[in-house]
């Protein structure tokens, strides 16, 4: 089966019309790297313009979603700072590529407001009110909140012997391929079901659906939702009389994508998409002091300080304060430091730093506690010390978490010696918008 992964950007953009539209804001008034950035792209900056025309048509269309429209887009806003902000850093002197923050998708959810939820999604949406907050399964929450919802149990099979159906020439071509992840998706009276395999680092999907007839599987042609077959969680359900085919994404603390195809009797229909959109919060997993173990709750404050500004603009120079007296030549040293060949960050590549220091003590346990290369240097203020800071995300090789780590170095005698370091988890919060968006296209490799 053709592996494919699915991207919202490049199919919706070609439905945008760029013209000569000016950025959402004051581009005389651009102050940040990301500002001028996107103020020198011409596509970028007319995507700007049409996202703040959305969002404006939006705030008027729903006035009683007003305060969670804007809270919303505060979120994108820092996600799309840090996008272009990485783009930039990955890409030095280049202009904007027009997909870099995925503006086209942000547009679609907004004006996806209006759009009406076809079956059974509709049933799903007019059910949000009942979701957890903090939930990351929107069907399964559902269902135990007492909604109309059933979800399929995925059955192991590693012997072809196993399957409990007839094969056709197709499914015996995937029975061939059975591994220990494959299994079959059991929903009591479904006509339809599907034998599956996942594996890998990316977490990837091969699908080999199949109608029931009596005791036969007979192949029939995969759901367009199932082609998203990396990073995701496959399933099936019963929505009130409904049979669907499901993915569900969590790509954000912010938000949850779940894809549907229904099944339309012999075949699955045209997939929809339902994308909701969550508040999240701050909260200390941990940290420590140098040089061993010993309390630090007041690190945590100052890290807790410093992740709530930077997390509403993810990008360097945000933390950034006016240095006063000696406090500038000592950062800057601390700084080269850093960088020197040596250093932290050699020849300014974080990525080369591997891990949270943790003074002898495991300060967040089975996290991702490697900083990335979007990691960036802030003067921070602890114990009446001004010192090197340093945040960023989680990282463990190419994966990479929403959680922030930062850490504290002082300048010693030429070399740095770590200080502090906490761990801030981001929690998702409650649900603020939903809307109906069009199903990205897949794009094959």
């Amino acid at each position: 089966m053709t592996m494919t992964i699915r991207t919202v950007s490049a199919a919706l953009l070609l439905a945008l019309p760029l013209g000569s539209h000016a950025a959402g804001f004051d581009c005389a008034k651009a102050s940040t790297a990301v500002e001028k950035a996107i103020c020198a792209s011409p596509k970028v900056s007319a995507l700007d313009g049409q996202l703040a025309d959305a969002f404006r048509v939006a705030l008027a269309n729903h006035p009683g979603k007003a305060d969670a429209l804007k809270l919303d887009q505060r979120h994108w806003l820092a996600q799309r700072d840090e996008a272009i902000a990485g783009f930039l850093g990955d890409h030095p002197g280049k202009p904007l590529s027009a997909d870099v923050a995925s503006y086209p998708s942000r547009i679609a959810f907004l004006r996806g407001l209006d759009s009406k939820a076809p079956k059974p999604l509709d049933m799903v949406q007019a059910s949000l009110s009942r979701l957890p907050s903090g939930s990351h399964d929107v069907l399964g929450d559902l269902a135990k909140a007492g909604v109309d919802i059933a979800i399929a149990t995925d059955v192991p099979v590693e012997d072809a012997k196993a399957f409990p159906y007839e094969p056709d020439a197709g499914l015996h071509e995937a029975l061939a391929g059975l591994d220990a992840s494959s299994g079959y998706r059991k929903l009591p009276g479904s006509p339809v079901s599907s034998l599956f395999s996942v594996g890998g680092t990316a977490h990837c999907w091969t699908e080999a659906p199949f109608r029931i007839e009596g005791k036969k599987a007979i192949t029939v042609e995969a759901p367009g939702a199932w082609a998203s077959d990396c990073m995701s969680l496959h399933g099936m359900a019963r929505v009130g009389g409904d049979v669907i085919a499901t993915v569900l994404s969590n790509p954000s603390p912010d938000e949850m994508n779940i894809e549907v195809g229904r099944w339309e009797g012999r075949a699955f229909g045209p997939d929809a998409q339902l994308t909701l959109r969550f508040d999240h919060a701050l909260a200390p997993a941990g940290s420590a002091c140098a040089p061993k173990q010993s309390p630090c709750d007041d690190f945590t404050t100052a890290a807790m300080v410093a992740v709530t500004r930077y997390e509403r603009s993810p990008m360097q120079g945000t933390l950034d304060r006016p240095l006063k007296g000696a406090e500038k030549p000592a950062y800057d040293a601390a700084v080269a430091a850093a960088r020197a060949p040596s250093g932290i960050a050699p020849k300014g590549d974080t990525s080369s730093y591997p891990d949270l220091p943790a003074f002898g003590t495991d300060i967040a346990s089975g996290q991702m506690t490697g900083y990335g290369p979007e990691a960036t240097f802030f003067p921070i203020t602890f114990r009446g010390e001004s010192l090197l800071g340093f945040i960023g995300h989680g990282h463990i090789g190419w994966r990479i978490n929403d959680d922030w780590l930062v850490s504290a170095w002082r300048l010693k005698n030429g070399k740095l010696e770590p200080v502090a370091s906490a761990y801030i988890t981001v929690k998702r919060g409650p649900l603020l918008l939903s809307s109906i968006v069009p199903p990205p296209p897949p794009e094959q490799h």
